[in-house]
């Protein structure tokens, strides 16, 4: 039976390079059961035995405060690894050893592997591993995660260490409890019970943490603890920490966020450039696809609604979704490199002020600028975001901001109404109105998402700067793109076979969705919307590509299905620029690109966001929110439009 190791440790400790380093190409990328914050897993062999590693949320104690302090404590107290690698920064003992402290009095045997033993050294640190391994009472790993040529030697040392199975010595941390009259250890643990994964003391510290006031007190004798620990292992120089001249610039009040901004900006445009043959490629397949595959349907006599299903919509689905991997494996690829070099951290505290008041993090404004260009890829962004209901409310958020493809469409049609200087004017509102969205959406999602305890300030170390790893990022990549491919084909492929059921125009006569239009105009009309601008407007849904084509298909009575699916451009023909003003007045165009511009994102964002969240609930409540936040949009704007063009 395969023996599994849990890796466990805090966030910018090496972590995930370590996990990459040891498995290689041997691991998987998913979601915890019911979470949405990511699962590793992956297997190493050594001297013929094959070890499972699972890489733990990288956590800064087990007391269960985030999403991933409870994963990584139910993981550890379901006794499932048979051996615990806690991992460490070692230019920052103090604060890193806190999670191995917050372990001791666990059964489980461990092993403290001390990363980043080269940044310590240039710091003047010294560290004495046999001293330390003498005071725990476990193995002690001084480690490089970097250095590739170490890795033989670390797989060794864990297979050893699963052998010997040793757990920590738990005397010395105790007798700082038993020591303070503050508190009466010694009574309460007499009151808890040992277990097969925790020895009495650990579960009398457990149970005394359950209040503020005790988790303080146990938090003052774990850095006692730790300062003992430390006092004969580790010598070190006095260095005065500065910033260096580039991060007094990059943290600076006002300078910060233009680098920020700037170094976003260049972000995103690597991330086009990346994603651009990608993309390319994912809209050719439907014209690659769709003529062989209507030529086979002929000579196979299939059923023409069958047929235009798997010649129409099936490729173009394939293409929408490989599009969207597309975006995503730019978007990725240049944030992890922006995270892994350390910079990522400083976008955080930069504008985490003004998120704040959002009722976000600093890393939030990542996802929200990439929504500038596409919705999807803001969605894709907020996974480096720590917290699952910050990142949530972010990807909630994400679907106020007007898109790239809405951006060129709304001035567009506002042109054909009111001219150059109407258009300005429209796209000023809808800048004003996004702003507005954001505030509004934040205070409504807000309260039920995000925990007390996830609220305010953040505080956050500093990584330092250091040179990409650009195997695990490019792994990292292609894992994240392949996985949200193959999840999110499915939730485009089911809505848009929906949408072709609906829109077939069965046996000759109208479509269902025709039908409805037409029954509902008169509950339309009040919003400005004839049943054709409405139809058009739920088609904006699936593709905002698709609107100009099923507008016209509808007043010319042609082929709604081919016009959605089959929309490659953003360009008005003189035709649809002649007939629009002859069958639609500006109060109700005006209603009408109100309610477009703040629609539901298309269906890629929408399954984008299932992807992250798998939260039906949520998803659901966030179609409904924007339904209603559009329509009331298009009520108003169609009826001061009124007042204006009477």
């Amino acid at each position: 039976m395969k023996k599994t190791i849990a890796l466990l440790g805090q966030p910018n400790a090496g972590k995930s390079t370590v996990f990459n380093g040891l498995t290689g190409a041997h691991q998987h990328v998913g979601n915890w059961p019911g979470k949405t914050v990511e699962c590793k897993e992956g297997t190493f062999t050594h001297q013929g035995e094959e070890y499972n590693i699972i890489d733990l949320p990288g956590s800064y104690s087990l007391s269960a405060g985030s999403d991933e302090e409870r994963i990584t404590a139910d993981y550890i107290q379901g006794g499932k690894a048979d051996l615990v690698a806690v991992l460490v920064d070692s230019s920052q003992l103090e604060r890193s050893l806190y999670m191995y402290v917050d372990f001791v009095g666990t059964k489980t045997p461990v092993v403290l592997l001390l990363n980043l033993m080269d940044v310590a050294e240039k710091k003047g640190i010294h560290i004495d591993t046999a001293r330390l391994s003498e005071r725990t009472g476990i193995p002690v790993i001084g480690f490089v995660a970097s250095d590739t040529k170490r890795y033989g030697e670390l797989k060794k040392s864990l297979a050893e260490a699963v052998t010997a199975a040793k757990v920590a010595k738990q005397s010395e941390l105790m007798q700082y409890y038993r020591q303070d009259t503050a508190i009466t250890f010694e009574e309460l643990t007499q009151k808890v019970q040992e277990t097969n994964l925790f020895s009495r003391e650990k579960a009398a510290i457990k149970e005394l943490e359950k209040t503020d006031k005790g988790l303080m007190v146990s938090g003052r004798h774990k850095y006692e603890y730790i300062d003992s620990l430390l006092a004969d292992a580790v010598k070190k120089q006095d260095n005065k920490v500065e910033l260096t001249g580039f991060d007094k610039k990059a943290l600076g009040k006002h300078s910060g966020k233009w680098i920020a901004l700037g170094i976003i900006a260049a972000a995103l445009i690597g991330a086009m450039i990346l994603a651009a043959p990608v993309m390319a490629f994912g809209f050719s397949l439907a014209t690659i696809l769709s003529g062989p595959l209507e030529q086979l349907m002929i000579r196979m006599d299939v059923w023409q609604p069958l047929a235009e299903l798997i010649y129409v919509v099936l490729p173009n689905v394939l293409a929408f979704t490989v599009s969207m991997a597309g975006f995503v494996l730019g978007v990725t690829f240049a944030f992890a490199l922006i995270e892994d070099v350390g910079y990522m951290a400083r976008i955080s505290v930069v504008f985490n002020a003004a998120m704040e008041k959002l009722g976000l993090q600093g890393k939030s404004m990542c996802s929200l600028l990439m929504s500038m260009g596409c919705n999807m890829a803001g969605v894709a962004g907020s996974r480096v975001i720590d917290s699952s209901g910050q990142r949530f409310l972010t990807m909630i958020l994400v679907w106020s901001i007007p898109c790239g493809t809405t951006f060129s469409l709304a001035p567009m049609l506002a042109m054909v109404f009111y001219g150059p200087a109407g258009a300005i004017a429209v796209l000023l509102l809808m800048v004003f109105i996004t702003i507005g969205s954001l505030f509004l959406a934040s205070r409504i999602f807000k309260g039920k998402l995000i925990h007390e305890e996830d609220r305010g300030g953040i505080v956050m170390e500093l990584p330092p700067y250091h040179k990409p790893k650009w195997g695990h990022i490019i792994r990292t990549t292609l894992m994240k793109a392949w996985n949200i491919f193959s999840r999110a084909f499915h939730v485009i492929a089911l809505v848009s076979i929906v949408f072709y059921l609906l829109s077939y125009n069965w046996f000759g006569t109208d479509s269902i969705l025709t039908r409805i239009g037409q029954v509902i105009e008169p509950v339309t009309s009040m919003f400005g919307m004839t049943w054709q601008m409405f139809m058009a407007y739920i088609s904006s849904m699936v593709t905002k590509e698709s609107l100009l084509g099923v507008l016209n298909a509808l007043y010319s009575n042609t082929d709604m299905v081919n016009a959605a699916f089959n929309a490659k451009s953003l360009g008005m023909s003189e035709n649809m620029m002649t007939l629009l003003p002859q069958v639609v007045t500006k109060a109700q165009a005006l209603g009408f690109i109100m309610a477009i511009v703040f629609n539901v994102p298309c269906t890629m964002t929408v399954a984008a966001t299932f992807r992250e969240n798998h939260s039906r609930k949520w998803i659901a409540l966030s179609v409904v929110y924007y339904l209603v936040f559009s329509l009331a949009l298009a009520f108003i704007f169609y009826h001061i439009g009124l007042l204006i063009w009477h």
